[in-house]
């Protein structure tokens, strides 16, 4: 069992709104990835700087660290609230993420502290990864330092990288990881999907 913590801080400029709360077959965005992970795990967190407009959910709220410290701030926080060892983590912008994919790289993380998918230019997706609570100090240290990038803490832990080789089994098209950033992005998913 793992936790499942979404991260929802971004500011969504190139969207011009709150990217969660996007119509997604009739209902916001951010309950329908909530309750798609509702089935797979007892322990869904939200974590976002102003948790306001998430109250009612079906997951439990963490705020951002104050202040702000960009996505990595909010990994830190979700991995220290979560109840379980494992934690999968998203950004609130991917409407395809899909939990059988998840559930799937759970099963190879072996002895590694983080399961992170690489796309197909070999770019690592962080935000749709899987982490240990033996993350927590590297994190800490690394924001400590004044760093946020997301990778900023990878060379302090053993990462398992899944290769496109490797994921193509379950996702061939890397469709889990979809993210949307502008209404373009936002209209031609619509286009896309039945």
């Amino acid at each position: 069992m793992y936790s499942v913590l979404i991260l929802a801080g971004g500011q969504s400029r190139r969207m011009g709104r709150n990217k969660a709360f996007l119509d997604w077959r009739g209902r916001p965005l951010i309950a329908d990835l909530i309750d798609r992970f509702r089935p797979i795990s007892d322990d869904v967190i939200l974590i976002a700087p102003d948790l306001k407009p998430f109250q009612g959910l079906n997951a439990r709220l963490v705020p951002d660290p104050l202040p702000p410290v960009g996505p990595l701030g909010g990994l830190w926080s979700g991995l220290l609230s979560a109840r379980h060892e494992w934690a999968f983590a998203m950004a609130c912008d991917m409407p395809l993420v899909d939990p059988r994919v998840v559930e799937w790289m759970f099963e190879q993380r072996g002895e590694a502290d983080a399961v992170v998918p690489l796309d197909d230019q070999g770019r690592p997706e962080p935000l749709h990864a899987l982490y240990r609570a033996s993350c927590l100090n590297a994190i800490a240290s690394a924001l400590a330092c004044g760093q946020r990038a997301m990778l900023a803490f990878y060379p302090a832990i053993r990462v398992r990288y899944l290769a496109p080789s490797i994921w193509r089994a379950v996702d061939p098209e890397g469709r889990s990881w979809r993210n949307i950033n502008t209404p373009e992005d936002w209209k031609q998913l619509q286009g896309e999907i039945p």
